[in-house]
C-alpha cells in the first residue's frame, strides 16, 4: 500500500518552445511518469503559448493558438528578464492554467498527499535569479517551488531511465549536456554527478530561428506575398501562429523516416492556415520539401554572423570540444530540437558515434529529469535528518570508547616490540662505556628514542597501528549507517569509511575516489596526530618510570642493584641504583655478551610485561580525550561522505 503522506514531485518543463509535466513519488523507486497536459483528448506536451479569451477565460497550448477573438496571445516568453511585465504576465497565465488543469485531470495531484512542483531553469541562470524565478512561480498559486539548472535534470534522468543505454563509467567520468531549444541550445558540463558551469559560445542559437526562416521561405512563394507581409507587420498573433505551425511542420519533418525523402525527392511535409486579408480569405500553405529544409538549414543568419543554422551548430560543438580539457565520455542530447537528424550527425561526427546519447523521447526528458530531482532532494533531506542525528548521538563515541583498549593495545606492541634490540641494548652499550653518566639517564634517552621514533610522522609502525584500528571500527560503523542508507536507497557501501593501506610507509585507499582520498586525508591524519599526542604524553609522562619499572629495562637494573651491593628493600635499592653514577670499571664486570644474551633470551616476555603497562598507562592518560576527538573526526568524515552519497539517490 502507497503510504498517503507521501511528496508528489511534479516535474514542469516550462520550455521556450514546448512544456511537458512528469510525476514521481518519493514512495516509489519507479520512473516518473508524463502527466497528460493536451487540452483536447490528453496529450504529453503542450505548446508553450497562453492566450486570454473575453468568454473563455485563460487557454493554453494549441488551443490557445487556435482560438479566435482573443484579447492576448503569448508566445516564447520565457526568459531571464522577469522584470518585465511581458514574460512575467504569461509565464503567471501559463503556469497557472496548466497546473489546474494537471490537478483537475490527475487524481494523485488533487488528493490528500502534498505536492511539490520543480521547475527547470537554463544553465546559466544564476543562483539568484533561480531564486527570483521561484518566487515568480509561488505568485502564481503554487505552495512548494524548487528551481533547479535543466542540466542537472538531464544527468538524472540519464542515469535514471531505461531509454538511454549508459555506462557506469560514463556517469561517474564527464558529461557534456547539450539540451536543444527554441530560444538557446545549452552546453554543459558534467563530472561526477556534478554539473559544471554553462559553456557560452557566445551565439543565441536555438530552433526557433529554423521556425522563422521556413516562414520567410513560405511567405517568398506565396502569391499574395506582399500583402501577407504588410498584413504580418500589423498583426502580431497572425505571425505567432504562422512562426508555430512553420515549428509544427518542422517537427513533422524530422519525425518522418529520412529515408521517405530519399526515395522520393519531391515527398512533403506540411500543414494549411486561413487567413483573412480585404475581406477575402484564403489559405497559408506551408510545404516542406528535403530540398527546401537543406535550404533553410543553409540560408545565412544575420543573427549568426551571417553563418547558416547548420554551420552555426558545427561552430558552437567544435568551438565546445576544443575548450574541454579531454573529450567527454557521454554527449547527452535532450529538447525535441535534438530529434533533427543532422543535429545527431554532426554530435556524432565532432564527438564520437559511441559517445553520443538520445533517449526515445528528448522533448520530455527534462521534465522527468525535474521530477528525480525534486525527488532526489527530499530524500536526501530525509537521509541527512537521519545522518545528523546519528552524529549528535553518543553511538560513534560508544564504539570509540569499546574499543580504545584495542587501540591501546596495538600501541602498547608498537612501543615495545622490538625495543631490546633498537634502544635498549645500544643504551646499555654506552652506558658501559661511559657515555650515560646514570641508568635514570639512560631511561629517559630510551624514552626519547622511542617518543621521538613513534611520532614521526613518516613512521610506518604507528600508521599500521592506526590503520588496522580504523579498519576493525569500519564494519561496526557501516552497520550504524546501513538502515539510513536503505530507509533512502542508497547503495549501505557509499556510506563505508574506505579500507586504508599502508604502503612504503605512505597511507592508501586500494581504489580510485576522490571521495575516499579526501575522507583518508581527515580520517587518517586527525588519528596520527591525536594517537601521536597521546603517546607523547604517556611517555613523557608516567613513561620513563614504566620503563625503568617494568620489561627489558628491569634486568639492567637487578644488575647494577647487585653492582653497588644494596641490601635495602627491593624499592629503595632500585631507586638508589638508577641515581648512581657507578663506577666504569664495576660497569664493566660480568662481560657484556653475557648481560646482552640474558636481554634477548628474555625480551619477548619482557616486551610483552612493558607493552601490557604502557597500553593501561595510555588508556589512563589520554582515553577521554581520543575518545571525543575520534568521534569527532569520524562524524566529520560520515558528514563528508553523506554529501557525496546524496548524488546516488534517486
Amino acid at each position: 500500500m502507497a503510504d498517503k503522506s507521501a511528496t508528489v514531485v511534479v516535474g514542469f518543463d516550462l520550455g521556450h518552445g514546448e512544456s511537458a509535466l512528469a510525476k514521481a513519488r518519493t514512495d516509489s523507486a519507479h520512473e516518473p511518469e508524463i502527466v497528460d497536459i493536451g487540452s483536447t483528448g490528453g496529450g504529453r506536451q503542450h505548446v508553450t503559448v497562453v492566450a486570454e479569451h473575453p468568454t473563455r477565460g485563460v487557454l493554453v497550448g494549441r488551443e490557445a493558438a487556435e482560438a479566435r477573438g482573443v484579447t492576448s496571445l503569448h508566445l516564447a516568453f520565457k526568459s531571464p528578464e522577469l522584470h518585465l511585465e511581458e514574460v512575467r504576465r504569461p509565464i503567471l497565465l501559463f503556469v497557472a492554467k496548466v497546473t489546474a488543469d494537471a490537478i483537475a485531470r490527475d487524481t494523485e495531484l488533487s488528493g490528500p498527499r502534498t505536492v511539490r512542483w520543480v521547475f527547470g531553469a537554463p544553465s546559466g541562470w544564476s543562483a539568484e535569479l533561480r531564486n527570483a524565478y521561484a518566487a515568480l512561480l509561488t505568485s502564481a498559486g503554487l505552495q512548494q517551488v524548487d528551481v533547479v539548472p535543466e542540466s542537472r535534470a538531464a544527468m538524472l534522468y540519464a542515469r535514471e531511465t531505461r531509454e538511454v543505454a549508459i555506462g557506469g563509467d560514463q556517469l561517474a567520468g564527464s558529461m557534456l549536456c547539450v539540451d536543444c531549444g527554441s530560444s538557446t541550445i545549452d552546453f554543459t558540463r558534467i563530472h561526477d554527478y556534478r554539473t559544471g558551469p554553462p559553456i557560452d559560445t557566445g551565439l543565441q542559437l536555438g530552433a526557433g530561428l529554423i521556425d522563422r526562416t521556413i516562414l520567410e521561405l513560405q511567405l517568398e512563394r506565396h502569391p499574395e506575398r506582399e500583402a501577407l507581409e504588410e498584413l504580418l507587420q500589423k498583426d502580431r498573433l497572425l505571425r505567432l501562429r504562422l512562426e508555430l505551425m512553420c515549428r509544427e511542420v518542422k517537427e513533422a519533418y524530422f519525425r518522418t523516416d529520412p529515408g521517405r525523402f530519399a526515395d522520393d525527392p519531391e515527398a512533403t511535409v506540411g500543414g494549411v492556415y486561413p487567413v483573412k486579408l480585404d475581406k477575402r480569405s484564403f489559405y497559408f500553405d506551408i510545404e516542406l520539401t528535403a530540398a527546401d529544409m537543406e535550404t533553410v538549414l543553409n540560408t545565412p543568419q544575420p543573427s549568426l554572423e551571417g553563418r547558416s543554422w547548420r554551420q552555426a551548430f558545427r561552430a558552437a560543438l567544435d568551438g565546445v570540444a576544443a575548450e574541454l580539457a579531454e573529450p567527454p565520455d557521454a554527449v547527452l542530447l535532450t529538447g525535441g530540437a535534438s530529434r533533427m537528424h543532422f543535429v545527431q550527425e554532426e554530435t556524432r561526427e565532432v564527438f564520437g558515434a559511441d559517445r553520443m546519447l538520445l533517449g526515445m523521447e528528448p522533448e520530455v526528458a527534462i521534465a522527468r529529469g525535474l521530477a528525480l530531482a525534486g525527488r532526489m532532494s527530499l530524500r536526501a533531506a530525509g537521509f541527512r535528518t537521519d545522518i545528523r542525528k546519528l552524529l549528535k548521538s553518543d553511538r560513534i563515541g560508544s564504539l570509540v570508547q569499546d574499543r580504545l583498549p584495542a587501540l591501546g593495545e596495538k600501541l602498547g606492541t608498537a612501543v615495545a616490540e622490538g625495543m631490546t634490540e633498537r634502544h635498549v641494548i645500544p643504551a646499555f652499550r654506552r652506558w658501559r662505556s661511559g657515555e650515560i653518566t646514570t641508568l635514570n639517564d639512560m631511561a629517559s634517552g630510551i624514552t626519547a628514542a622511542l617518543h621521538a621514533e613513534l611520532t614521526d610522522p613518516e613512521n610506518p609502525r604507528l600508521k599500521q597501528v592506526v590503520v588496522d584500528w580504523q579498519n576493525e571500527l569500519r564494519p561496526d560503523l557501516e552497520e550504524l549507517t546501513r538502515p539510513i542508507c536503505r530507509r533512502w536507497h542508497i547503495p549501505p557501501s557509499a556510506m563505508a569509511l574506505p579500507t586504508v593501506e599502508v604502503s612504503g610507509g605512505q597511507l592508501e585507499v586500494p581504489f580510485d575516489s576522490a571521495a575516499a582520498t579526501e575522507v583518508l586525508d581527515n580520517i587518517a591524519k586527525v588519528m596520527n596526530v591525536l594517537v601521536a599526542g597521546v603517546v607523547a604524553t604517556t611517555l613523557f609522562g608516567a613513561g620513563t618510570a614504566i620503563i625503568a619499572a617494568t620489561g627489558p629495562f628491569a634486568v639492567i637494573i637487578a644488575f647494577a642493584v647487585v653492582l653497588v651491593g644494596l641490601n635495602e628493600g627491593k624499592e629503595t635499592a632500585m631507586r638508589k641504583a638508577q641515581e648512581a653514577n657507578i663506577p666504569l670499571m664495576m660497569r664493566k664486570v660480568g662481560g657484556e655478551n653475557r648481560l646482552i644474551g640474558k636481554l634477548r633470551q628474555g625480551a619477548g616476555a619482557q616486551e610483552r610485561q612493558l607493552a601490557s603497562a604502557f597500553s593501561a598507562q595510555f588508556v589512563d592518560d589520554g582515553g577521554q580525550q581520543l575518545v571525543s576527538e575520534i568521534a569527532k573526526g569520524i562524524a566529520e568524515d560520515l558528514d563528508a561522505l553523506a554529501e557525496s552519497a546524496e548524488l546516488l539517490i534517486s
